[in-house]
């Protein structure tokens, strides 16, 4: 697993398997402040900034 942080809000992850990602989401739990995306091995786990969950909140 090779792990890289570009911003403060955003950590992507390589290399992850299928059923790690899916362990990961169970964890997690569905009431989870986190955004989590994956793509051919590929995990990028956000957290939304506090301007953007204003947004949410308005809409």
């Amino acid at each position: 697993m090779i792990i890289t942080k570009h911003r403060a809000d955003r950590v992507l992850l390589y290399n992850i398997s299928w059923q790690q990602f899916e362990n990961l989401l169970q964890d997690l739990g569905e009431s989870r402040a986190a955004r989590v995306a994956y793509d051919d091995g590929n995990l990028e786990i956000m957290t939304p900034l506090p301007e953007h969950e204003s947004y949410k909140e308005v809409i």
